[in-house]
């Protein structure tokens, strides 16, 4: 079993801004909630998720108060990067994402035969009613094809 921790992506994060529209809602950059920047997201992937509809199990820490649902999206990162899908998930207090929650237009990463790629899951806090993220994290992995 492996576990990989978050890590913050600039890329991503302006990815899924520009995706949501809210890269144009301000000029300027707003600071996170002082609660939202312990956030930490853990994807626990194994060989059975690979090139598969099943989602691994993520667990997310620290989450914001005002967290209402978590929104996940995983994208390829090489050779160019592209969403793969993702899903949402209701936030009940106990941070995890169970595996094959992501059900909403998910694909697991599947690399070509003989070749490694980079992955990231890409995990947004959102208060009730959507709008902007209250804290968003990301956890990369890299998968190798078979």
């Amino acid at each position: 079993m492996r576990k990989f921790f978050a890590a913050r992506q600039g890329v991503v994060l302006t990815f899924l801004l520009s995706v949501s529209g809210l890269a144009a809602c301000g000029s300027k950059e707003e600071a996170l909630p002082p609660d939202a920047q312990g956030m930490t997201v853990e994807v626990d992937f194994r060989p059975v998720h690979r090139c598969s509809r099943i989602s691994p199990n993520i667990i997310v820490t620290n989450a914001p108060r005002g967290t209402a649902y978590f929104e996940v999206r995983l994208m390829e990162q090489e050779p160019v990067e592209r969403l793969l899908g993702g899903g949402t998930w209701s936030h009940d207090g106990s941070g995890q994402i169970p595996e094959g929650g992501l059900t909403k237009l998910y694909s697991g990463p599947c690399p070509p035969a003989g070749k490694e790629r980079r992955y990231v899951y890409a995990v947004s806090a959102m208060p009730f009613g959507g709008g902007q993220p209250l804290s968003v994290r990301t956890a990369e992995i890299f998968v190798e094809g078979k």
